[in-house]
């Protein structure tokens, strides 16, 4: 049986990446919406956390490439999980079955050009969430792993800032 299957435990959305479920003995233990829409004014139930997953303080940076960058303030006067349409909110491509590491998985993709939301550089961000089962003193096991690569596909910059989560 395909771990990532439409009749298996896990189901993504490419908007933000999302994790909608994750079952464990039929239980889903995501915190999830039945719809997609429904995620649009969630508070980043499942999804994919960028371009920072953190909080900018005074919605800035100061020094990154001989300049200063305003971001987008959504948390008070800082810059929250990427801004105001982070990634959570972004459509992904995929998810596309894939192997990685010799195991069963699936990616998502995002470009993210240049200024979005204030941030310098564009950037391609690949998601991959890896399942696998295995057995532990005989008690069965599900697995579910998630990896992120971020390239700098654009020359508008020679650094950015980038730091990737997710809130499953």
């Amino acid at each position: 049986m395909s771990l990532l299957s439409t009749e298996s435990n896990f189901s993504f959305l490419p908007q933000g990446a999302i994790i909608q479920e994750f079952k464990v003995k039929g239980h889903n233990i995501v915190q999830s919406f039945p719809r997609a829409e429904l995620y649009n004014d969630a508070p980043f139930f499942g999804e994919t956390i960028g371009r920072t997953s953190n909080r900018i303080e005074n919605a800035t940076i100061n020094s990154l490439n001989g300049r200063s960058y305003e971001l987008a303030a959504n948390s008070g006067p800082n810059s929250l999980h990427g801004g105001n349409t982070g990634f959570g909110k972004r459509p992904f491509r995929g998810p596309q079955p894939v192997e990685r590491g010799g195991r069963e998985a699936v990616k998502f993709t995002y470009l993210s050009p240049d200024g979005e939301e204030g941030y310098p550089g564009t950037i391609e961000l690949r998601v991959w969430y890896i399942a696998w089962e295995d057995e532990e003193d005989g008690v069965p096991k599900v697995y579910l792993e998630v990896e992120y690569e971020v390239e700098m596909v654009g020359d508008e910059c020679e650094e950015t800032v980038v730091g990737i989560t997710n809130h499953r």
